[in-house]
């Protein structure tokens, strides 16, 4: 009995241990597992979302769930497209807005995700709350619409559908990404206006007039155009003439590599804030101005301060109340001295234009005086009061125009000082221009331009020794040497 008993007793114990032992790994009940999304299949390669003809499209509005709606007005008549937006700021780019026209009209052959998604579905391709809707409003007052909704999870495009429709299509990147721009990105803020070009060389000689203004300096010319342009300018002239701080010829070369190269690639690539409130953090408080002419367009970069984190340039252009970044124009021109780019001979008269010289040489006084005939083929001259040949009153006169400058100098001209050498032109139109010579040294001399005090050139000569061997050839009855 007392056998008995224990057998039980330790039945009893054994059974509780295997019960809690079981108990410890008894698996967890099992819940009903989540309803998760139909993974996309692609169960069409061949349907169109939409398919317009453009001669029938009136407008298109882009209604961001984020951003600034726009639309495009198009003009069939003109082939011209309108960017409007209540907060613009700047034109629409024509070739981009084109080319997104053309794609969201002909939105054809895509892949076809899903004839019927559920809610489920939508909320997973971003169809319940889209990035974009896009409305297609037509010339006979019906329109249709678009949305656009979520990246690819292979980022590869985007996922669309008809408004209210189950079907879901797949747009491919680049659609995607036409369809979903900001307005910013539609801006069109380049400076000088990209045109069919066939070289660089090309594009400059679209500049006609360019004026730059920085630190309080002035620098201007511009590219002769008509006959009245070329008028008293020498054969072998420069094709610009420079009309600020003086007026004068240039060096083609050196404009062209240093400023109109320069001008041509400038193209602010992003906007940095809209409306700004404070110039003086970009350096536009006092900004440098380049206005250029070219063809028909006109145009004005207001030039700021640099951004030390791109290396950037912070501009604006006028009449377009936002500050860009240029991260790639070279803005070095605005370093470019006039003594860089004017002609390195001072005086460049055509002798056709002149009716007199006088030189005034240290006490020696001459005048060379010319007559031209109507055609302006033949020339009458005469040094003082004596009848010379043509070819020695024109080699006589190009000697004036051997007066070549080595550089500028901020000095003034010298106070209660008179000129070594005087020399004066006038010409047939009857204005005059004057030459003064200060001497500095034995041979480098201060030269002032029409009583100018400041801005003069500088240069070294021996223009008298020369002058003085001619008269002195003339006076005896000779030719001067060619």
């Amino acid at each position: 009995m007392r056998r008995s008993v224990i057998i039980i007793g330790v039945s009893v114990v054994i059974l509780l241990s295997a019960g809690i032992v079981a108990l410890m790994f008894w698996p967890d009940p099992v819940s009903e597992p989540e309803a998760t999304p139909t993974p996309p299949v692609n169960i069409d390669t061949s349907r169109d979302l939409i398919r317009e003809s453009r001669e029938d499209l009136a407008s298109i509005e882009f209604i961001p769930t984020a951003g600034s709606n726009y639309s495009f007005q198009y003009d069939p008549s003109s082939g011209e497209i309108e960017l409007n937006a209540t907060d613009a700021i700047f034109y629409g780019y024509q070739p981009l807005m084109h080319n997104i026209l053309s794609r969201v009209i002909n939105l054809t052959n895509l892949n076809k995700v899903t004839e019927s998604a559920d809610d489920s579905q939508l909320s997973m391709f971003g169809l319940d709350e889209p990035v974009m809707t896009v409305r297609l409003n037509r010339t006979d007052g019906t329109s249709h619409e678009i949305e656009v909704g979520d990246v690819q999870a292979a980022g590869q495009g985007r996922y669309a559908r008809n408004s209210g429709s189950r079907e879901v299509f797949l747009l491919n990147e680049v659609q995607g990404m036409l369809l979903t721009l900001e307005l910013e990105d539609i801006y069109d803020i380049s400076f000088f206006p990209i045109m069919d070009y066939q070289d660089d060389e090309s594009a400059m000689m679209f500049i006609d007039h360019v004026l730059l203004e920085s630190q309080g300096s002035v620098l201007e010319f511009f590219k002769r155009m008509t006959d009245e342009d070329w008028e008293d300018v020498p054969i072998g002239s420069s094709s610009y003439r420079l009309l600020q701080p003086v007026s004068a010829d240039s060096n083609d070369f050196m404009i062209q590599s240093l400023i109109l190269e320069k001008i041509i690639y400038l193209e602010p690539g992003s906007v940095v804030t809209v409306r700004p409130s404070d110039l003086s953090q970009y350096g536009l408080d006092d900004p440098a101005r380049l206005t250029v002419t070219a063809l028909d367009w006109t145009g004005t970069l207001l030039i700021g301060g640099r951004d030390y984190e791109s290396d950037g340039r912070f501009v604006m252009l006028e009449g377009h109340d936002a500050v860009l970044l240029d991260t790639v124009g070279d803005y070095s021109f605005l370093n470019v001295s006039l003594s860089q780019i004017r002609s390195s001979i001072i005086w460049l008269h055509n002798i056709g234009n002149v009716s007199s010289v006088t030189f005034d040489l240290d006490g020696i006084t001459r005048v060379l005086r010319l007559e031209h005939s109507r055609s302006g083929d033949d020339l009458r001259g005469w040094l003082d009061d004596k009848m010379i040949s043509d070819t020695n009153a024109r080699r006589l006169y190009l000697a004036t125009l051997m007066i070549h400058q080595s550089g500028f100098t901020d000095a003034p001209v010298p106070q209660n000082e008179s000129p070594v050498y005087t020399i004066t032109i006038q010409k047939t139109s009857g204005e005059t221009d004057k030459l003064e010579l200060y001497r500095i040294s034995d041979s480098q001399f201060l030269i002032a331009q029409n009583g100018a005090s400041t801005l003069c050139f500088v240069t070294r000569m021996s223009l008298q020794q020369n002058l003085l061997s001619r008269f002195e050839i003339l006076d005896a009855g000779g030719d001067i040497p060619n």
